[in-house]
């Protein structure tokens, strides 16, 4: 199968399991060949993430450093996307769930895709329609991504919801320190 097919075959099977459709596992490739191709989910999704942090410093005061936190922030992109399989890696284990681990990085990854794509969609609701406020919009997307992210840990590593939702919060926590280290970083202030 071609690398395109394959990255076909996983979005849509990200759009039903986003349905509820539990048979959208079907349309992941679980070998390690695939876990290793799922994480192009971040090339796809980097142009977003480059354009949202452009879009964070287009106001900035001129004397900005904004090459620099371009340039932090597209290290700490790759951090994050390192850094979790990489936890998960040895936590899945005492999870008692090894054999698992390969199915829920490779969905985990190529959700990414449409997680970003609802975030955007919920920015565009925020400029359509100003007056109810882009910050609701955005936060509707980021309960539905934690709640989508739970659901495929849940489904993928057969395991209860509180554990489900303890690796998306670590995961989303996880997140938040890396982009906080590295925004500090880019402006100097790191302590």
């Amino acid at each position: 199968m071609s690398s395109s097919s394959e990255t076909l075959r996983a979005l849509y099977g990200t759009w039903r399991l986003a349905r509820g459709d539990t048979q959208g596992l079907g349309f992941f490739n679980f070998s390690i060949e695939g876990f290793w191709r799922s994480f192009m989910a971040a090339a796809i999704v980097f142009p977003a993430f480059a354009m949202l942090r452009w879009n964070d410093i287009f106001d900035a005061p001129d004397d900005f450093p904004a090459m620099r936190y371009m340039l932090v922030e597209v290290i700490a992109y790759v951090i994050k996307w390192v850094a979790f399989p990489l936890i998960m890696f040895h936590v899945i284990p005492m999870l008692g769930r090894a054999e698992r681990y390969i199915a829920f990085i490779t969905v985990y990854n190529w959700a990414s895709v449409l997680q970003m794509g609802l975030y955007l969609a919920a920015l565009m609701l925020g400029v359509l329609f100003p007056s109810l406020g882009a910050g609701g919009f955005v936060f509707i997307a980021v309960i539905a991504t934690l709640v989508y992210g739970v659901y495929i840990a849940k489904l993928t590593l057969s395991v209860p919801i509180p554990t489900a939702s303890t690796i998306v919060l670590a995961d989303f926590l996880l997140s938040l320190v890396i982009t906080s280290i590295g925004i500090r970083l880019a402006v100097g202030q790191l302590f």
